[in-house]
């Protein structure tokens, strides 16, 4: 009887996650691939390089729908029919255009002439995540695991996503309190054995859908208005009289500016508001100027800080908020003797 009762309820859950599943939207993406002959032939030929992309992009899609806060079923498809083996240098291939595929990926395992250059995503119009492999003139599978991993998180940036290293500051280059800030798990951030999307790679995948995009045009549409800076004592007393600057960081330079893009005033009720461009302005480039603003609060002699990361910023903005609010504490100085 208690045999019958747990296939009874299995069934149930089965039937409430298919129909959950079937009540979600199906994206589906076309991918075109084209590797190297060298790794083709290092791996043992054709047959066993198809059975490793296939497995691959199983890897690839449970990455995209294990996670219950995605709002829809992802799917890269690999066109067999549009498979190919090239014999040259690999970044000439990664420009190639792809008129009936959403996504082109090269791969090279030999990454060995001097033009062979970079990798990762390359967005705007050439929509394609070269997948090279660095070595010491040996060959560095592109299956590995760990290459694996790497090439999820490119398709992270296919989906809309910025790197979230690239908006850690490191503390022996920031000059104005010395402090690191070492960002927030996720896929995006270090992908080596990490698992997780943040809630801010979920809203941005979410948001994304089945569109093709970049991140440019999607970082730059998703910013609230304003900024509100609230500053506090320590006890909870609000501060008044009070500077602010906002020291930015620029992509990818993990250092804070000595000189603030921006400074104003607390006068009274511990609040200031701001327009949220007077430090994240919008660029073509990133979609927006700085990934990152140390916020610095000066009141009596005693300061404050806290910071603003995009992801931040944004998770603001999709929360429905037209300001994003920050609060910063100051501490006086603790009485060693009590006053009689």
């Amino acid at each position: 009887m208690k045999n019958i009762i747990n296939k009874i309820l299995l069934t149930a859950v089965m039937v409430c996650a298919f129909a959950a599943a079937k009540a979600q939207p199906v994206h589906s993406f076309s991918v075109k691939i084209g590797i190297d002959c060298e790794s083709v032939d290092s791996l043992g030929g054709r047959e066993r390089v198809e059975y490793l992309i296939k497995d691959m992009f199983r890897k690839v899609n449970k990455a995209f729908n294990y996670d219950a806060r995605f709002k829809a079923i992802y799917h890269f498809e690999v066109d067999w029919d549009a498979f190919y083996i090239y014999d040259g240098i690999s970044t000439q291939e990664v420009f190639k255009p792809h008129p009936d595929h959403d996504y082109l990926v090269v791969m090279d395992g030999y990454k060995s002439h001097p033009k062979e250059q970079g990798g990762g995503w390359y967005g705007d119009k050439i929509q394609t995540v070269y997948h090279a492999r660095t070595h010491n003139d040996r060959f560095n599978s592109p299956f590995e695991p760990g290459a694996i991993d790497g090439i999820i998180h490119e398709f992270g940036h296919a989906r809309g996503i910025p790197d979230i290293y690239a908006m850690k500051v490191d503390a022996d280059k920031n000059p104005v309190n010395g402090q690191p800030f070492l960002g927030t798990r996720c896929i995006m951030d270090y992908p080596y054995g990490e698992t997780f999307w943040s809630d801010y790679a979920v809203n941005m995948i979410n948001m994304a859908g089945g569109r093709n995009i970049d991140i440019d045009d999607v970082v730059m549409k998703v910013v609230p208005k304003s900024i509100a800076i609230k500053a506090r004592w320590a006890d909870g007393k609000v501060v008044e009289n009070a500077e602010v600057k906002f020291y930015p960081v620029g992509w990818y330079s993990y250092t804070v500016s000595e000189k603030p893009v921006f400074d104003t005033k607390i006068a009274k009720k511990g609040e200031v508001v701001i327009p949220t461009q007077k430090v994240f302005s919008i660029e073509k480039e990133f979609g927006v100027k700085y990934s990152n603003c140390l916020v610095e609060v000066e009141s009596e002699g005693k300061k404050g800080y806290a910071w603003i990361p995009l992801y931040y910023l944004q998770n603001c903005w999709f929360e429905g908020k037209d300001c994003c609010e920050l609060e910063v504490t100051l501490k006086r100085d603790i009485k060693l003797t009590r006053d009689i």
